[in-house]
């Protein structure tokens, strides 16, 4: 499958300053690193510029050097995070079935938001004030799921059709959507967190997506 060239958080993340040094990419990376750390274990709304730059143990001047402000560097670690979604193949994984690919794809899906739940947050957030901010993710998820329907279509032997294609879009919207709000809002009865969350979301995405019949 062919993946987008460029994107609005790339084009952000090409016109920060480019390290030339060795131990001026260290220093970015650092910072990345120490970001990244952070907002896996509280929100972004909470994450100062000086708790990056203690964590990073670098100076807040060397932090506004690099990324610019706040915001630019969310867009890093955003961009980051959408890289590592189009070179995770879990989809290339040897699969014993369609039905194993189709739960595995969902595990995965979850797995990766709920371990960045407070990053996947700051972006739903974001788009909310600017929705153009989710095209690359919108773009990822469609990448995703045609290279979902190929690999799915190759191993029952038969490509999917238009049809069962928009069936299986269905379901995955669905699914990521009950995600999103169960992060934006926790509304319940079931929670992220709860043990049966992933089993239930899994069977309503095959349920809708007629899984079963096309599998």
């Amino acid at each position: 499958m062919n993946r987008p060239e460029r994107s609005a958080l790339s084009a952000v993340v090409s016109e920060l300053p480019k390290p030339r040094q060795t131990r001026s990419l260290k220093t970015q990376e650092g910072f990345i690193e120490a970001g990244w750390e952070i907002v896996r274990h509280q929100s972004w709304e909470s994450i100062s510029v000086t708790d990056i730059a203690k964590k990073a143990k670098r100076s807040v001047g060397a932090f506004y050097q690099r990324f610019g402000s706040k915001e630019d560097f969310l867009s890093v670690l955003l961009h980051r995070w959408i890289e590592n979604g189009y070179n995770e193949p879990v989809i290339d994984r040897e699969w014993e079935s369609p039905s194993a690919l189709i739960d595995g794809f969902l595990t995965d899906t979850f797995e990766r938001i709920r371990g960045n739940r407070f990053l996947w947050r700051a972006a739903l957030q974001r788009a909310i004030d600017d929705p153009d901010s989710w095209e690359p993710f919108r773009e990822l998820a469609a990448y995703r799921r045609a290279s979902l329907a190929e690999r799915l279509g190759k191993l029952r032997g038969k490509a999917f059709s238009e049809d069962e294609i928009k069936r299986l879009a269905l379901g995955l919207q669905v699914f990521n959507s009950v995600i999103n709000n169960a992060l934006l809002n926790n509304p319940g009865p079931l929670r992220v967190e709860d043990p049966e969350f992933l089993p239930v979301m899994r069977a309503l995405c095959r349920s809708v997506s007629n899984i079963e019949a096309i599998s």
